[in-house]
């Protein structure tokens, strides 16, 4: 079994005198721990390395900060727009001409291509394709600007500011059209209470994001992302997208993965997933 805790940040990984990781304090509360696993960037890492953390450690976190002068440099933040509407009237399953996911590019001659500022534009509708992710009669969307949002932009506001809700509001429409683009007057279907907007402060705040950055940028070829056991420390892993194999869901879900299966032993493992109860196909 295990225990999920919200609005929970870690406030400092703690080490015993031997160098390992032996537990978190969270909320003033010391958690012991066998393994320590951090899923956050380099820069939040080295937020939570209290006093007792190895020299070799610090060294090691302060390393894989990305800059602009470094091996990996950080992209530019974004915008998200998270909605349910109201299903009347629209497919209820994909298809060529309603996809479940659409991309609006507003100019391809920009300057800088599809990572122009507000350039692009994705969109997903996730309940065309799984049906429990909304109530029946409903549809779930998302859209967002994938790495082409400038943090100094938004660098220094008051998130309780006129300044700030008007600037947040201006890039909620943004994406609303965005998204009418596919669903005409889909605002006007939003239901009450589900519509949040995230900016590079939100990020920022709650992901610790170093900037609100949306990710290392690592070019094919060219740069190579960490690994996932801590160096300097026995008991400390790393995972997330500033790790192998990268930025993206897919990537990031991959990396926890990886580190799972680097802590517990395959059988052990195997027999874990064999009780695993999955829900029956919608």
């Amino acid at each position: 079994g295990g225990e999920v805790r919200t609005s929970a940040h870690v406030e400092e990984v703690i080490f015993d005198a031997d160098g390992k990781a032996e537990a978190v304090k969270v909320k003033g509360e010391v958690i012991k721990a066998s393994e320590v696993v951090l899923n956050m960037p380099p820069m939040g890492i080295k937020e939570v390395l209290g006093d007792t953390a190895p020299k070799e450690l610090r060294d090691y976190v302060d390393s894989l900060i990305p800059d602009a002068t470094g091996e990996t440099e950080e992209l530019k933040s974004f915008i998200h727009l998270h909605a349910g509407i109201s299903a009347e009237g629209l497919p209820t399953e994909a298809s060529a001409d309603f996809p479940a996911q659409w991309a609006v590019i507003r100019d391809w001659n920009a300057p800088e291509g599809v990572e122009s500022k507000r350039n692009i534009v994705l969109v997903t509708m996730t309940s065309l394709i799984d049906k429990g992710m909304a109530p029946e009669g409903h549809h779930v969307i998302h859209a967002y600007v994938p790495a082409t949002e400038d943090y100094a932009d938004w660098a220094g506001m008051d998130r309780s500011s006129q300044e700030y809700k008007e600037k947040k509001a201006e890039a909620e429409d943004f994406l609303w059209r965005a998204v009418e683009e596919y669903v005409p007057g889909a605002r006007d279907r939003a239901v009450e209470g589900t519509v949040q907007v995230g900016t590079p402060l939100t990020h920022e705040r709650f992901l610790r994001r170093p900037q609100g950055s949306y990710g290392p940028r690592a070019v094919a070829g060219e740069n190579s992302l960490p690994p996932h056991k801590a160096k300097g420390a026995e008991g400390l892993w790393f995972c997330g997208d500033y790790f192998f194999p990268g930025i993206g869901v897919p990537a990031a879900a991959a990396g926890g993965s990886i580190v799972a299966n680097s802590i517990v032993d395959v059988r052990t493992h195997k027999g874990w997933l064999d009780k695993i109860r999955l829900p029956a196909p919608v």
